[in-house]
């Protein structure tokens, strides 16, 4: 299990505040943390910063967070969160669940003290230990 001190995460939020804010309460936290603020950025972000798990909202202009994080995973494993506080995120995110892309899906906005208790939850480099997917598919 990877400590969450060694978890670096990538942001990727449209909003510049709400992405800003989120990196600085990962790095309080001991996280090595980054923010992008558009998919395509996110996307070259990436090549330079080996994240273990991605944060990304998913109603952004232009590319939105499913598409970014589908072409993020073609290229580098990591665990995906994408989050979101628009009622229009439902249809995106059901859409990428049924292509199988079973992401865990955060609403916004979200407690600090509840995203570090995801993030210490998580496995090796980001990817959810075997007993939690099981227990995620079962609540769907």
């Amino acid at each position: 299990m990877k400590e969450i001190g060694n978890l670096k995460v990538l942001v990727i939020d449209d909003e510049t505040y709400v992405a800003n804010t989120l990196v600085w309460i990962l790095e309080a936290a001991g996280i090595e943390a980054t923010a992008e603020h558009d998919g395509p950025s996110a996307l070259k972000r990436i090549e330079s910063f080996a994240a273990d798990v991605v944060i990304c909202d998913v109603i952004m202009p232009g590319m939105n967070g499913v598409e970014t994080c589908e072409m993020i995973l073609e290229k580098y494993p990591c665990h995906i969160l994408l989050w979101s506080g628009q009622a229009a995120t439902n249809e995106l995110v059901r859409d990428a669940w049924k292509r199988g892309l079973s992401w865990e899906f955060l609403a916004k906005p979200i407690e600090p003290e509840e995203l570090l208790t995801r993030l210490a939850s998580l496995g090796h480099n980001g990817a959810p230990e075997a007993h939690e997917i099981a227990s995620r598919g079962s609540s769907k």
